[in-house]
């Protein structure tokens, strides 16, 4: 089988089997313009008249560096092409935060903007970012939540149909349709630790032992689903533990270890870090002593005599005790 017809079977099976994109489905494709999202883009178009879906393009412009306008021209064009309205967005420079945490999240309220219930958002992430991204989780110490990575199913209306495919074979798949694409400069330069994993480990592993990169993706998707598992558990806990805003020391120290931490997580908001103070706070519940613990995110834990008071209002993070 050629790897056009491959991957285009592979693209519509995963669709169609995990219902990602179902019929009549109004779809807008994200695309950059480098080898993976406009892949994406070829693929939705390849099927568009089959699934009946309602396609058109969003192209943000991060305004990263000097040639972003020319890929937003080029974006613009192919949809044109294809006869396809196309949605360009540009993202303010970002202030001192993080510049990978600025512009995810400004591609995320983008998404919210312009998803909804008959709206789904579709990215171009593939098996080679599931695999980067888990090894970049392991290198922070991350849970489950980490670990699980990313799914078929993003935040509200995101999907990710690519996750069965390596950057690789995106690219054969664009070289047997003849379509080009941008190659955006800064995916070379390693100040960013997603490009070291991808320029320095990612072939290691592959030289040890072929396959790697997808093997890693499939321990990627397997973790998501106890992540998902795991937090039903802590959800079904936090609602059997909770009185109000208040619980019972005795009631939440009978249970296992891994659900306490689990809902301190839960309930300081979910932090991307402060493990090290949950695990204090958790200890401090067990030994029965008085005063107060304020969770990473801000929430408030107060104790007194056998029941502890939750009070999520806090903004700044830190610990007092009595």
């Amino acid at each position: 089988m050629s790897i056009q017809r491959s991957v285009e079977n592979t693209f519509i099976e995963t669709a169609k089997l995990r219902d990602l994109l179902p019929c009549g489905s109004d779809i807008l494709a994200a695309v950059s313009g480098g080898s993976d999202s406009v892949a994406l883009l070829q693929l939705l178009h390849r099927f568009a008249n089959h699934m009946k879906w309602e396609l058109a393009v969003l192209h943000i412009d991060h305004r990263a560096r000097p040639g972003s306008r020319e890929d937003a021209v080029f974006v613009k064009d192919l949809a044109e092409g294809m006869g396809l309205q196309c949605n360009v967005c540009v993202i303010s420079p970002p202030g001192s935060e993080s510049v990978e945490g600025y512009f995810s999240a400004e591609r995320n309220r983008i998404y919210r903007e312009y998803s909804s219930d008959n709206v789904l958002v579709t990215t171009g992430h593939t098996a080679s970012d599931r695999a980067e991204t888990l090894i970049m989780r392991l290198l922070e110490g991350s849970g489950l939540r980490g670990l699980g990575g990313m799914d078929y199913f993003g935040r509200g209306s995101v999907r990710r149909p690519l996750l069965d495919f390596t950057r690789s074979e995106l690219r054969q798949y664009l070289g047997a349709i003849e379509q080009n694409w941008i190659e955006d400069p800064t995916n070379q330069e390693d100040s960013f630790l997603r490009n070291r994993i991808r320029h320095r480990v990612i072939p290691v592993l592959e030289s040890i032992s072929p396959g790697s990169t997808c093997a890693i993706a499939r321990s990627s998707a397997n973790l998501s689903q106890w992540r998902d598992i795991t937090g039903s558990i802590i959800d079904d806990s936090i609602d059997k533990l909770l009185d109000g805003d208040t619980f019972q020391r005795d009631k939440y120290s009978n249970l296992p270890r891994a659900v306490r931490l689990g809902i301190l997580w839960a309930l300081g908001g979910r932090p991307r870090s402060g493990k090290l103070e949950i695990e204090k706070t958790d200890r401090w519940i067990l030994g029965k002593k008085e005063g107060f613990h304020i969770l990473p995110g801000g929430t408030k834990i107060t104790s007194e005599g056998s029941r502890i008071h939750i009070r999520k209002s806090l903004k700044k993070s830190g610990k007092v005790e009595n």
